[in-house]
């Protein structure tokens, strides 16, 4: 059996072979270029320049994004630039203990039904800072 190596622009394709893209495949592939992962992390974050934290859990992370759930959603505003933890407890993290990860993001969507927002990181994920902020 031949291998097959499809290209974004075969998947994409309308059936009579143009290259017209389907509004809901478009979507998918411009909101998940990576990988998410489907993991509960803690979560402690703050607008920049405020000094309370609020806590959430994470319900997705990839390496340039996250989306997590939060009580106080009435705290912030779309395009809010904020300073995000995770707490990545020693199961997942092959770690002693549950280490920090430090990293500034922005919020691109709030989500008021799941009570959540959605935040882009600055940096990948893989650039935050370990911090001894730990749960």
């Amino acid at each position: 059996m031949e291998a097959i190596n499809l290209k974004e622009q075969d998947y994409c394709a309308a059936p009579d072979g143009t290259q017209e893209r389907s509004q809901i495949l478009g979507e998918l592939a411009e909101r998940r270029r990576n990988v998410r992962l489907s993991r509960r992390f803690s979560v402690r974050f703050c607008k920049v320049g405020l000094y309370f934290p609020v806590e959430g859990v994470t319900e997705n992370v990839g390496p340039c994004g996250a989306f997590i759930k939060v009580n106080d959603l009435h705290a912030f505003q779309l395009h809010d630039q904020i300073i995000l933890t995770l707490s990545i407890p020693p199961s997942f993290s092959g770690q002693e203990t549950t280490i920090g990860l430090q990293g500034s993001a922005q919020i691109i969507r709030l989500v008021g039904d799941n009570e959540g927002v959605a935040v882009k990181f600055t940096g990948p994920l893989k650039q935050f800072e370990r911090t001894n902020n730990q749960e």
